[in-house]
């Protein structure tokens, strides 16, 4: 029986650690994409000596290691460039060309019951023009993480944001 009692403990205490660090995880991913614009990403992106046309096609490859670098640790191999396409760069680069601060505020997270690997999001952002009042506006997503590589995300997704990106775009 104590045997039985300890092995459930170690099951319980394991998963709570996942449930713990794929929310910090979640967190860090969201600091990263509304804290700043990070001026070294918004560098490493548009400064033009870092790209290059090969093949017809261009390539930055000191914005492709400082990404990986930066978010790398977060993220599956096969999910850090299609989340940086769809999502990574959206609010940080339209924030920074229309001279917008962020702010992460506050962070909800649950871990769903129907699929223990998927946890749903609600962030309070903060946003200020330069010169500006204050703003907030709450940003929701989901996110999968890989049943394959613990504590990386294999999905992101960015779905309602309060208008936040029709806001920074002004």
């Amino acid at each position: 029986m104590n045997l039985l009692f300890a092995i459930g403990m170690l099951v319980g205490c394991s998963q709570t650690g996942t449930k713990n660090t794929n929310e910090q995880v979640i967190h860090k991913v969201l600091e990263l994409q509304f804290s700043g614009p990070d001026k070294e990403f918004m560098d490493a992106m548009w400064n033009l000596e870092n790209k290059n046309i090969v093949n017809g096609t261009e390539e930055n490859e000191v914005f492709d290691r400082y990404v990986r670098e930066v978010y790398g640790e977060y993220f599956t191999v096969s999910e850090l460039e299609p989340f940086m396409r769809a999502f990574g760069i959206q609010y940080p680069s339209t924030a920074h060309s229309n001279d917008y601060k962020l702010e992460l505020k506050d962070v909800s997270i649950e871990q769903t019951e129907e699929a223990g690997n998927r946890y749903e999001f609600i962030a309070q952002i903060g946003f200020q023009k330069s010169g500006g009042k204050e703003e907030t506006a709450k940003v929701e997503g989901t996110i999968f993480f890989s049943t394959k590589e613990e504590g990386k995300i294999g999905r992101f997704q960015y779905s309602k944001d309060e208008s936040l990106m029709e806001s920074l775009s002004r």
